[in-house]
């Protein structure tokens, strides 16, 4: 069952903008630059504008069944039957993609901070916060959100001009010499990850106050998160360039850990780490919480708390379905794209027809009982 909380466009906003741009901006820019070199920049130019492109898909079909969920939209156009199917498929991608999630953050503390430590602790730990969170609901999420969300901002900035002195023009030699649809090609994982996810805010829509604004703030969250990863590839290639930021998973944590201020401020990599697992924390609740809402609507649940708890089991256990960090890699750069086509592009396309279907069906009746 949906809870009774109402959210500002301000924190909508602050909330789509986190869950877009949190994880990509760790985790994505290492592997841009190793295929599209120095003009590893436009990859998210054009990739922001294919998610504002589907972005207005779903903004048109929430349009048609205000005040619903995804979920709910599924079983209204579809049918309990064919319909709660799909509303089930959808929930086992939330769940799918907090486990996704969770393994970013395991392979992140063993790899860089912990190595000795079970990843299986981390998870765990976390996801214990997250229950926590979405136990409360939607109102506490985007709250903690609004109120972290400065933190973050003012830490990136903090970096931006201190690692400028590594700053040289020269890494950017050998611009505009890519070829496009290659590249398109070998990027489209982008486009799925963080664009394509952001079909799982649909499950906030009910939530939002101002129901007129949320396609504004929703385009404009998509809006910021392309400029910003541009931004933020630019600025790696400027530091760090092509060649060393191509064999860093983690580059950004690079540029951080060897930041230092004279001889009193070193090692300020536990600052990077601490921002990560805010941004985590972040997209994880809101994934987490859709997975949990959207278990509450389909099978009409009106207490969500041991729901939130059993899933913890499943996440935990799903985020260890890969061996090591290169199979996460490969996932995510061969298969997320068409994994992600079923639910961002080909199941909302799909109710968008038998929308128009019904309603085309609707004023024939009408214009036969009239006659």
């Amino acid at each position: 069952m949906m809870e009774t909380a109402r959210i500002s466009t301000w924190q909508f906003f602050i909330l789509a903008l986190g869950y877009l741009l949190g994880t990509s901006f760790f985790f994505r820019i290492g592997g841009l630059i190793s295929i599209a070199k120095q003009d590893a920049w436009m990859i998210p130019l054009w990739s922001g504008i294919a998610g504002v492109l589907l972005v207005l898909i779903w903004i048109k079909l929430a349009n048609y069944y205000p005040g619903n969920t995804i979920i709910q939209i599924c079983i209204q156009v579809a049918g309990k039957g064919f319909g709660g199917f799909i509303a089930l498929l959808y929930i086992g991608y939330f769940v799918h993609l907090s486990a996704l999630i969770t393994r970013n953050l395991g392979d992140f503390m063993k790899i860089n901070l912990m190595p000795r430590t079970p990843i299986v602790v981390f998870h765990v730990m976390f996801l214990l916060v997250i229950c926590y969170a979405v136990t409360k609901g939607v109102e506490t999420i985007s709250r903690s959100t609004e109120f972290l969300f400065p933190l973050v901002t003012v830490t990136f900035l903090l970096i931006f001009f201190i690692a400028l002195s590594e700053w040289n023009w020269d890494r950017f030699q050998g611009m505009f010499h890519m070829n496009i649809w290659t590249t398109m090609k070998e990027t489209r994982s982008l486009i799925g990850f963080p664009f394509m996810e952001a079909f799982v805010l649909m499950m906030l829509f009910p939530y939002v106050k101002s129901k007129n604004r949320i396609k504004v703030s929703f385009i404009l969250a998509n809006v910021v998160t392309a400029l910003l990863l541009s931004l933020g590839v630019f600025f790696t290639i400027g530091v760090l360039g092509v060649t060393r930021a191509s064999h860093e998973t983690y580059s950004l944590f690079v540029i951080v850990q060897e930041m230092h201020i004279g001889t009193f401020f070193e090692h300020l990599e536990s600052t990077i780490a601490l921002i990560l697992l805010i941004v985590i924390f972040i997209k994880l609740s809101i994934s987490y919480y859709c997975a949990v809402s959207g278990l509450c609507q389909l099978f009409q649940v009106n207490n969500r708390s041991w729901l939130s708890i059993s899933l913890i089991l499943l996440v935990s256990g799903l985020s260890l379905g890969f061996d090591n960090i290169l199979e996460n890699i490969v996932f995510n750069r061969e298969y997320y794209f068409e994994y992600m086509l079923l639910f961002a592009v080909i199941f909302p396309l799909l109710f968008l027809f038998l929308t128009w279907m019904k309603k085309g069906k609707e004023k024939r009746k009408v214009v036969g009982s009239q006659a």
